[in-house]
């Protein structure tokens, strides 16, 4: 499902980029995400082989008629298709592009407390030169488990620097005197 979902992504991404529309698109995403989510039943209604598709696209097409058009073609696509079970994934996949296109990332900053603006603007700071993004969209989360310190999540990449971390070490580092 993740290749198809890339494919829908970029090919919305390309066209959209076309037209100039990538902030309206990615901000029109996340509204029909959440519009989606909050319909009960949104995935046994799109499912359902006792509704005709025609009724799914006209439904489609009237709760999604404000929507901008390259957006709502491909809502009726999968729709058509029957894969609107893929909207969450083609939205991951396009905001992905978008902070590619865009030379930024979004992270998420693991600390025992809520971390002040100044605290991360400053660890934007040292890791937009750390990284070479222009920008990062930065999520503070709180995780007791690190004892104390941060944990900076980009992408795939972790930057430990939790006493729990350091703890690990040394414990690893006993680990292995003890079995020379």
């Amino acid at each position: 499902m993740t290749e198809a979902a890339r494919q829908y992504a970029d090919a919305l991404f390309q066209v959209v980029k076309k037209h100039d529309k990538l902030e309206d698109t990615l901000t029109e995403f996340n509204e029909v995400l959440q519009a989606v989510e909050s319909v009960e039943n949104f995935d046994d209604f799109m499912t359902n082989p006792r509704i005709s598709k025609n009724t799914r696209l006209e439904a489609v097409k009237s709760a999604f008629k404000d929507v901008n058009p390259y957006l709502r073609n491909l809502i009726l696509i999968l729709t058509e298709k029957s894969r609107t079970v893929l909207l969450p994934s083609i939205k991951d996949e396009f905001e992905l592009l978008y902070d590619e296109f865009n030379n930024q990332a979004r992270v998420t900053v693991e600390s025992i407390y809520e971390l002040s603006t100044e605290e991360l603007d400053k660890l934007g700071k040292i890791f937009i030169a750390k990284t070479g993004y222009e920008k990062l969209l930065i999520t503070n989360k709180i995780n007791k488990s690190l004892i104390g310190g941060f944990r900076v999540l980009i992408g795939s990449k972790v930057y430990d620097e939790s006493i729990l971390s350091q703890l690990n070490v040394i414990r690893n580092r006993f680990k292995r005197i003890k079995n020379n």
